[in-house]
C-alpha cells in the first residue's frame, strides 16, 4: 500500500487532505479506526484515523517509522526533452529506481522546447506519486529545463562526476564510476548533435555506454539510474 503525504502537526496529529482522500476511502476502504502508513517530505509514521470527512482525513500519529533511499549514491539525470509521454515515464520510473535531481534539457533535436506550467505540475506530480509508491525516503528534485550549452557551461560545473551517454563509448556505465555523486546526460532520440558531444567533453564529460544494443530515451535513462544505483 502506498505511504501517503501528510501535514504533521506538532501535537502529533496529521492531516491528509486532497485527492488522496477520495483513494483512501474510495478503493482502499479505509476507515475511522484503522491504520494508515503516512509521510511528509523524509519521515514516515504508523498513524491512526480519527475522523473522516469529504475533504480530509484527520489521524493520530501512533509511532516513527525509517525510510531508506535506494542506494548511497546521488544521482543526477540530465535528459534531453523527448516526447511527452515518455518523458512522464522518464519521471515515473527514475525516481522509482533512486534518482535524486532531474535536469530537462533543449537539445537540438529534441521534441519539444518548453515546459509549460502545467506540463511541470504534471511532473512534480508523477514524480510524488512514484515515491509515494515505492516509500524511498528523499524526494527527487525537478529543475528547470535549461539549454544544453548553458547546462554545460554552467550547470554541469556542480556536478562531482559526469558521464555522457554515448552508443560507441569504449568504457560500460558500470566500468568507471566510483564516487558517490555521479551525473549522466542523456540524448534524444535522434541522439546529440557533433557539436554538443564536443561542447560536453570540453567540459570533462566522461562517455560511457549502456551495452552495445540502441536504447531509446526511456530505456537509457531507466537502464543508467539502475545501474547507478544498484
Amino acid at each position: 500500500m502506498p505511504r501517503f503525504f501528510a501535514e504533521i502537526i506538532d501535537a502529533g496529529d496529521a492531516v491528509i487532505r486532497g485527492k488522496d482522500v477520495d483513494h483512501i476511502t474510495g478503493p482502499l476502504r479505509r476507515r475511522v479506526g484503522d491504520t494508515l502508513s503516512i509521510r511528509d517530505d523524509g519521515r514516515g509514521f504508523q498513524a491512526r484515523i480519527e475522523s473522516v470527512t469529504r475533504h480530509e482525513i484527520r489521524l493520530s500519529i501512533l509511532k516513527t517509522e525509517k525510510l531508506e533511499d535506494r542506494g548511497f549514491r546521488r544521482i543526477r539525470l540530465g535528459i534531453a526533452l523527448v516526447a511527452p509521454r515518455d518523458m512522464d515515464e522518464i519521471m515515473r520510473l527514475c525516481s522509482e529506481l533512486g534518482v535524486h535531481d532531474i535536469l530537462p534539457l533543449v537539445a537540438e533535436r529534441s521534441n519539444f522546447r518548453q515546459v509549460t506550467q502545467a506540463r511541470r505540475r504534471r511532473w512534480e506530480d508523477i514524480i510524488r506519486e512514484a515515491v509515494k509508491q515505492c516509500e524511498r525516503r528523499s524526494i527527487p528534485r525537478l529543475y528547470p529545463e535549461r539549454d544544453m550549452t548553458s547546462f554545460l557551461k554552467e550547470d554541469s560545473t556542480r556536478w562531482p562526476e559526469r558521464l555522457i551517454a554515448l552508443k560507441d563509448a569504449q568504457s560500460g556505465i558500470g566500468e568507471i564510476v566510483s564516487g558517490d555523486d555521479v551525473g549522466i546526460i542523456i540524448g534524444p532520440e535522434g541522439g546529440w548533435t557533433d557539436a554538443e558531444v564536443s561542447l560536453a567533453l570540453e567540459q570533462a564529460f566522461v562517455p560511457v555506454h549502456l551495452g552495445r544494443t540502441t536504447l531509446r530515451a526511456v530505456g537509457a535513462a531507466v537502464a543508467a539510474i539502475s545501474i547507478l544505483g544498484a
